[in-house]
C-alpha cells in the first residue's frame, strides 16, 4: 500500500505545480467526504481555499479560513504528521500570511512545508510530466485560475441540492 493517498498527491501536485488552489479544493472535498470528514482533509481544503481567497484580494474570506486552519493545528498538535507537513512551520508560515493581509501586503504562492524528501521528489516528477514548474512563483495569473469558482459549470451541484431539499421536505412530510 502506497504510503500516501493518491488524491493526497494530486493536491500537492496542484499546489505546487499547477497552482491552481480551486482544483486542490475539488479534489480533497470528495476524499475528505468519503474519509469521514476527518479534519486533517478539511485543514489542506481549508489552505487551498485561503490561499485561493488571499490570490483574489479576498481578505475576509482569506483571513477567515487561515484561522480556521491555525485552531485546526493548535487543537491536534499531531493532525498532519502522518502527510510529513512540519505542524509548527506550518502554523508560523499560516501566521506570517495573516499579518500579511492584514498589512496589505504582496501576494506570494504558498509552500506547504513538506519533510518527506521522497514525497517532494515524487511530486515533483508528476508535476514536471504535466508541464508545470514545482513551486513556482505563478508569473502568469490569468483570470480563469484566479476566479476558477465563478467560472465553473455549477449545474450537477445546483441540481443535487434541490434533489436533496425536495427529498428532505418529503421526509418532513412523511415523518
Amino acid at each position: 500500500m502506497e504510503k500516501y493517498p493518491q488524491p493526497y498527491i494530486e493536491y500537492l501536485v496542484h499546489f505546487h505545480g499547477s497552482r491552481d488552489y480551486f482544483e486542490c479544493h475539488e479534489i480533497m472535498e470528495e476524499f475528505w467526504i468519503e474519509n469521514n470528514h476527518d479534519v486533517k482533509w478539511l485543514a489542506l481544503i481549508q489552505i487551498a481555499v485561503a490561499v485561493y481567497h488571499e490570490r483574489q484580494k479576498n481578505i475576509d474570506g482569506g483571513l477567515r479560513l487561515y484561522r480556521k486552519v491555525l485552531s485546526h493545528l493548535r487543537n491536534d498538535r499531531g493532525l498532519l504528521n502522518d502527510l510529513s507537513i512540519h505542524q509548527s512551520d506550518l502554523e508560523q508560515l499560516i501566521k506570517s500570511r495573516i499579518k500579511n493581509m492584514l498589512y496589505e501586503g504582496p501576494y506570494q504562492p504558498l509552500d506547504l512545508p513538506i519533510i518527506d524528501e521522497a514525497l517532494i521528489e515524487q511530486c515533483k516528477q508528476l508535476a514536471a510530466k504535466r508541464g508545470w514548474e514545482w513551486s513556482s512563483c505563478e508569473i502568469e495569473d490569468t483570470t480563469e485560475l484566479i476566479y476558477r469558482h465563478k467560472l465553473r459549470d455549477r449545474s450537477e451541484v445546483i441540481q443535487a441540492r434541490q434533489h436533496s431539499l425536495i427529498k428532505k421536505k418529503k421526509e418532513r412530510e412523511e415523518g
